[in-house]
């Protein structure tokens, strides 16, 4: 499968202590449906872990640590699975995003689905988009108005696993638990604590 040759390295950012993957675990309404998902972007992984941290702390007043997993993808089984992919964001991809997170599992049957992620900047156009600012719902010019304003070379991939079989294809190789200070300054490194 193209871009997934051999071993590719992925991450995922997150709260929980994982000992093994459970894709029921995930949480309802999001981009490609319930599942387990993770990015080849490090930093990505990172600032989503951090941010998950810092809601846990001031919104439900929970302790936590933010942790970063590192896998190894065998790519070259992707073939054997059922696999969207989605190269850039476009009238599929909205439409595809819009109904995964008005459904509580999954509105498809793919066993990995790859494609932009929809940020947080992102929910914000799309919000506005649900809410008819940019014409009628489902319409070409309004689908148009959202796809022009959700500035798409902003967005990393994520790589979503609905199944535990499609999730075998992950291997862990790291475990890294994420220091984060409240006012972390930009050119500042974060520690990390190797598990």
């Amino acid at each position: 499968m193209r871009g997934f040759d051999g071993r590719v390295t992925v991450y995922h950012g997150t709260t929980s202590l994982i000992d093994e993957i459970d894709v029921t675990k995930g949480k309802p309404y999001k981009d490609f449906g319930r599942g387990f998902y993770v990015t080849r972007s490090r930093i990505h992984a990172e600032k989503l872990a951090i941010r998950n941290k810092r809601v846990e702390i001031e919104r439900y007043k929970n302790t936590c640590e933010a942790y970063l997993y590192t896998y190894e993808l065998d790519g070259a089984k992707l073939s054997s699975l059922s696999v969207k992919i989605f190269a850039q964001p476009d009238f599929e991809w909205v439409r595809f995003v819009l109904a995964n997170r008005k459904s509580r599992n999954s509105a498809h049957a793919y066993d990995v689905v790859v494609g932009p992620t929809a940020d947080d900047d992102t929910l914000v156009v799309i919000n506005a988009y649900l809410d008819g600012l940019y014409g009628e719902i489902n319409s070409d010019s309004a689908l148009n108005t959202l796809l022009k304003n959700i500035e798409a070379e902003n967005l990393p991939e994520q790589i979503f696993f609905s199944n535990n079989e499609a999730v075998r294809l992950l291997q862990r190789q790291e475990i890294v638990k994420l220091a984060h200070e409240k006012s972390p300054k930009a050119n500042q490194k974060r520690q990390v604590t190797r598990l």
